[in-house]
């Protein structure tokens, strides 16, 4: 199905026209509509031999699309009762009966939380006469099977209903009292959490350094040798972290954004302004492979700068390591990349200005606690294509600040994702077919023990090709001289663990084979996924699993297949949190207060006491 179509906000059809038949179905099922055996309601659709009969929220009669084979041979509409036909058409417009609303799409069936009513199910647009005129309205059942008609209008009212554990929650009853007195009470919970999280946050609003001034004659030397256009999102976020580092307060930001949406360029464009003002610059990376392509990305863009960048892994030898954290101390290297080995004991900076965590959920417990030296007294900037629930919560209720890129690049295309059982005979033919468009493949074998057998299997099956292993057991030496040859076109097929997570971009490689996704989290799959599809070429994600999907497995994969839009890595991080549970984001009262309201309002509840709180103080001061 084409991208253009489920853009689209509504279906046309006219007599005449040529259209796969089954399509109609699968695009009315996408737009909303569900499917039954006779029509009763709005948004509905039935099947009947070679009539698929529709009743529209916009139209007061249903409408019947009779074909004759795949053409449409008549339009009309009829009347629901009796099931007379009323009068003929040429063609029709069929509405989408999805609805947007604070949280994000909701369609038929989709619990919804209204903020004066409660927990409701969405049933889909409606027309209805008002008077002389006809009016939309959304349409919400709750308990006992009675409706709210919501005008369009208010539709600011409702969100969508995310739970945070795998309880279903009761509908509310219509016009009862007690879904005000709860909310009420949990109002007042709110707004001591919000109290006691401001506290928490308080110590950086406390803390105070020189406001940067940014260098405009650094900012657009970097502009123009940037390769690609910037994105408005992009854009954006750069002006969001520029007001914070002008101001005299450290910077707490979280930058959100899919695997190759310009995180780090954004990241470096920072980095430059806080070494124009004579600060030390540290980026912290996850994996060895990460901090090396960081490395050479980020030597590359300030090449042409009076600027010393340097790398501390375990891809640097042991003599290089002492010299650079010499260096470090001295203040002679301006910017570090690195992995945890940043966080060490020996590791001390002159002055450091700004500290950037990409993907800060990577790292332990005892990382964790070691990065808090650092967090109260210098700006911080984390990077994170699918935030951890306590991290995306965090953000959301407004005491942390965030920038989120969700416009892709230019040219960059959605990757066909398809989830299926795993068959050799299919595995070969991907390959054979990304070999012979001369791209390259990952093969995600995510158990060590057996990978160097499943890379012996294809190198029989494909004896003229080069297949390599890559896992973070091996080597260092050996890894990145792997990583180094696949990057550089050398490799045709990688068999790989998990280390490809936070890895190379490598343009050429646009198919991606998983084993046993059903063992990896939905983020994870998500993260990993954002490997491909650099290049021309469309990119293809294929999602195996030996075992038949059941429970989360199968929602995992499921989102993860509707998913594929560019920028989903927030939708798909409040998915992850939907199925696998928040857990205990803030203590067990909280968490009973989130499932009573729904993640999305709670927030926004939330959200709207730290704004308050901080007026009053701000009004204090």
């Amino acid at each position: 199905m084409s991208r253009n179509i489920l853009e689209k906000k509504h279906l046309e059809f006219s007599v005449g026209k040529s259209i796969n038949f089954d399509q109609v179905v699968i695009l009315l099922h996408t737009f909303g509509y569900i499917r039954i055996e006779k029509l009763t309601d709005f948004g509905q659709f039935s099947v009947d031999g070679g009539v698929i009969k529709v009743y529209s929220p916009f139209s007061l009669d249903p409408i019947a699309i009779d074909f004759f084979g795949n053409q449409i041979d008549k339009i009309y509409k009829f009347k629901i009762l009796s099931n007379k036909k009323i009068y003929e058409l040429s063609s029709v417009i069929i509405e989408s009966n999805i609805t947007e609303v604070d949280g994000g799409k909701i369609k038929n069936g989709d619990l919804i939380v209204h903020i004066n009513q409660g927990i409701g199910i969405y049933r889909g647009k409606i027309l209805k006469k008002v008077g002389l005129e006809l009016k939309k309205f959304i349409a919400i059942e709750y308990a006992n099977n009675d409706r709210l008609f919501l005008p369009e209008s208010q539709i600011e009212k409702i969100t969508r209903y995310l739970g945070i554990s795998r309880r279903q929650p009761r509908l509310s009853r219509l016009g009862s009292v007690v879904w005000e007195k709860s909310k009420k009470k949990i109002e007042q919970s709110i707004y001591q959490l919000a109290k006691e999280l401001l506290e928490v946050y308080a110590k950086r609003e406390i803390s105070r350094r020189e406001k940067y001034k940014i260098d405009y004659e650094w900012d657009d030397k970097l502009k123009k040798s940037f390769a690609h256009q910037e994105t408005p999102d992009q854009e954006k976020s750069l002006s969001e972290i520029y007001q914070d580092l002008e101001k005299g307060i450290p910077m707490d930001r979280l930058l959100i954004g899919d695997v190759g949406f310009g995180k780090t360029e954004v990241a470096v464009r920072a980095a430059a302004q806080v070494i124009s003002n004579d600060k030390q610059v540290a980026i912290l990376a996850p994996t060895t492979i990460l901090s090396r392509q960081h490395f050479a990305t980020i030597t590359e863009r300030l090449k042409d700068f009076p600027v010393k960048v340097a790398e501390l892994s375990r891809f640097v030898k042991k003599n290089a390591q002492n010299e650079i954290v010499k260096n470090i101390s001295s203040g002679s290297v301006d910017l570090i990349i690195g992995t945890h080995r940043l966080l060490g004991a020996d590791i001390k900076f002159k002055n450091l200005g700004l500290l950037i965590i990409d993907e800060e959920q990577r790292f332990g417990v005892k990382d964790k606690e070691k990065l808090k030296k650092y967090k109260n007294d210098v700006d911080v900037l984390s990077l994170s294509a699918t935030p951890i629930p306590r991290t995306l919560f965090i953000s959301l209720s407004g005491i942390r600040q965030i920038s989120v890129i969700k416009t892709a690049p230019k040219n960059r295309r959605p990757i066909k994702t398809t989830v299926e059982k795993y068959q050799k005979e299919k595995v070969l033919q991907y390959l054979k077919f990304e070999i012979k468009r001369f791209g390259k493949v990952y093969f995600l074998h995510n158990d060590v023990k057996t990978i160097e057998a499943r890379a012996v299997e294809f190198r029989k099956l494909l004896p003229k090709n080069i297949i390599a292993v890559a896992h973070g057991q091996m080597p260092e030496e050996k890894l990145s001289a792997v990583m180094a040859d696949f990057a550089a076109g050398k490799i045709d097929v990688l068999i790989c663990s998990t280390i490809i997570e936070n890895g190379l971009d490598v343009e050429l490689a646009n198919t991606l084979i998983v084993e046993e996704c059903d063992r990896f989290g939905l983020s994870q799959l998500y993260q990993i996924r954002g490997r491909i599809g650099r290049g021309k070429n469309q990119a293809r994600a294929y999602f195996t699993y030996r075992k038949n999907l059941v429970g989360n497995a199968y929602k995992r994969l499921t989102a993860l297949a509707e998913k594929t839009e560019l920028g989903s890595g927030f939708d798909i991080a409040f998915s992850d949190l939907e199925i696998r549970g928040g857990g205990n984001i803030l203590g067990r009262q909280q968490h009973g207060n989130m499932e009573e309201l729904g993640l999305i309002l709670y927030t926004k509840l939330l959200n709207q006491a730290v704004k308050k709180l901080k007026q009053s103080r701000a009004g204090s001061q």
